[in-house]
């Protein structure tokens, strides 16, 4: 089952407040909400009538801090993107197999690191097994390793943390493998347009025009916006018109490429004829754009799945050992573009 969790231990009522409330020991309250011990009928009904009114909940947490177990997993992450839906229903798949449950939380996108630094305790609070971070923010996974030292923990990511248990997506091959391909196609003015969060594509894209001897064509840029990133493409092909020598091929993320199409076809530059346009992602949209787009893409549910069964063998086998980092690889989904 997922849960969203907002309600803080503020709101809810307490064994002392029933307490006092009652005007009997929180002792004989815990035995009365319990059922254990002697407790009379005319007491337990009174103990219940009080809770019943304080609309008092049995705090979870603390219950399976004393038993030193828990039935939850937490996952917190910082963004609202569309490929953690699958990373996330195979963590809750996994966690269901295992007879847990999944709390989810949510930092704020703009700025995850002070909005991580509130939500924690209140995750901790909540006393899971284990925590799963997806997450780009150093400072939280500099976090994540700490949190190791207390309880399971493992972060999804763009590069191995050290010290820590990880899966993560190696995009810089898979920037290299792509320009690999387009050099295999015969391109040979490959260009980079760059994006938020591109600084692995990056690297494996300079690598590999230096190992193939090719010119590197590299077009800077850090939007974020999916709007901004589209309109921004969409200049950049009809820019490409006006080069006295343009690229026959470029390598970007989905939604610069999916601009990238409009402005060239504004322009008459015929894809694939005169430039091979290659994605990163595989966005929902990238088949259906005109021609479909080849793009890169990253298996979400295997990352999720992968996370939850690194996470799981730690609840199972306690902290010991060396930290892991599981290493996912990327596909070349090949359509029409290229």
């Amino acid at each position: 089952m997922l849960t969203l969790r907002y309600q803080t231990r503020q709101d809810m009522a307490t064994l002392k407040e029933l307490s006092e409330i009652t005007g009997l020991s929180m002792n004989t309250v815990s035995r009365a909400l319990r059922g254990h011990g002697y407790i009379s009928e005319k007491t337990a009904r009174l103990v219940r009538d009080a809770a019943r009114r304080l609309d008092y909940r049995p705090n979870r947490a603390a219950q399976a801090l004393r038993r030193r177990t828990s039935s939850e997993i937490a996952v917190l992450l910082d963004t609202y993107d569309a490929p953690h839906l699958d990373k996330l229903a195979a963590i809750k798949e996994c966690a269901v197999q295992r007879g847990f449950t999944m709390g989810v939380y949510f930092t704020s996108e703009d700025y995850p690191s002070s909005a991580f630094r509130t939500l924690l305790p209140e995750v901790l609070e909540s006393a899971p097994a284990g925590l799963i971070l997806i997450t780009s923010s150093d400072t939280i996974l500099r976090k994540g390793v700490e949190l190791r030292k207390r309880l399971p923990c493992v972060t999804i990511v763009s590069d191995p943390v050290p010290g820590g248990d990880c899966v993560y997506v190696d995009r810089c091959q898979g920037a290299y493998d792509a320009v690999h391909y387009l050099f295999n196609k015969g391109r040979r003015r490959i260009a980079f347009c760059e994006t938020f969060q591109s600084e692995n594509r990056k690297k494996g894209y300079l690598k590999a025009i230096q190992d193939f001897g090719l010119p590197c064509i590299f077009i800077p840029g850090s939007l974020k916006n999916p709007v901004l990133i589209r309109n921004a493409g969409y200049l950049n092909g009809k820019l490409f018109a006006t080069m006295p020598t343009p690229p026959d091929a470029v390598q970007t993320s989905d939604y610069m490429a999916s601009g990238l199409l409009a402005g060239f076809a504004a322009t008459g530059i015929k894809v694939p004829q005169d430039i091979a346009v290659l994605g990163f992602d595989n966005r929902d949209f990238a088949a259906l754009l005109n021609p479909p787009l080849t793009t890169l893409a990253q298996p979400n549910f295997d990352i999720g799945k992968n996370a939850a069964n690194l996470l799981f063998k730690r609840i199972d086998g306690g902290l010991n050992g060396e930290p892991e980092a599981v290493r996912i690889s990327m596909a070349l989904m090949l359509r029409q573009s290229t």
